[in-house]
């Protein structure tokens, strides 16, 4: 019986300890967004949105039916998905060709979804339409007009000629 006991405690520290490790990614956006605490990007501009074929700006009230905010991994998120993609590289792991579904990546290595729903809730305050959260929770796509975005992000939407066609971009990074 005191084996039995024993051996009870350990399965349920078992099952604690991997609970606690692969629990849900934590909150990383720890107040609200403020548009006047944003951060301009150091890229961002496609390589084609270049001066010679710019056509000067977009209509404000054209449709950008498919933006695609894109968030990346915490550092010590990113140290964990390094070691990961490794293990499953590696036949002599355990973790060998073991892959992650969307929504393990999610919890590991996503943003939360309370960071998700405060990233949600600032966009369309904006005026911005959600179309798609990732199951990932690693982008948003959202739709909305070129004024919204050139407020949203402090940028300006231009028409640019390439090749022939029309194309629109921002000019600065976002």
């Amino acid at each position: 019986n005191l084996l039995t006991s024993n051996f009870s405690t350990l399965i349920l520290c078992i099952l604690i300890f991997s609970t606690v490790s692969f629990a849900a990614a934590p909150d990383r956006i720890t107040g609200p967004i403020v548009s006047g605490q944003l951060i301009k990007l150091s890229a961002g501009v496609p390589m084609k949105a270049r001066s010679q074929y710019d056509q000067g700006p977009a209509d404000p009230s054209i449709e950008l039916s498919y933006m695609t905010l894109l968030t990346v991994p915490s550092a010590s998120q990113q140290r964990a998905i390094t070691r990961l993609l490794a293990q499953q590289q590696d036949p002599r792991s355990s973790l060998y060709h073991k892959w992650l579904t969307p929504e393990q990546y999610a919890d590991r290595f996503g943003l939360s979804p309370n960071d998700i729903q405060k990233i949600t809730t600032w966009l369309q305050s904006k005026g911005f339409s959600i179309l798609e959260v990732a199951r990932a929770r690693n982008f948003i796509v959202f739709s909305g007009t070129a004024a919204q975005a050139e407020s949203a992000f402090q940028t300006q939407i231009h028409n640019f000629k390439v090749n022939g066609e029309m194309h629109f971009s921002n000019t600065t990074p976002p």
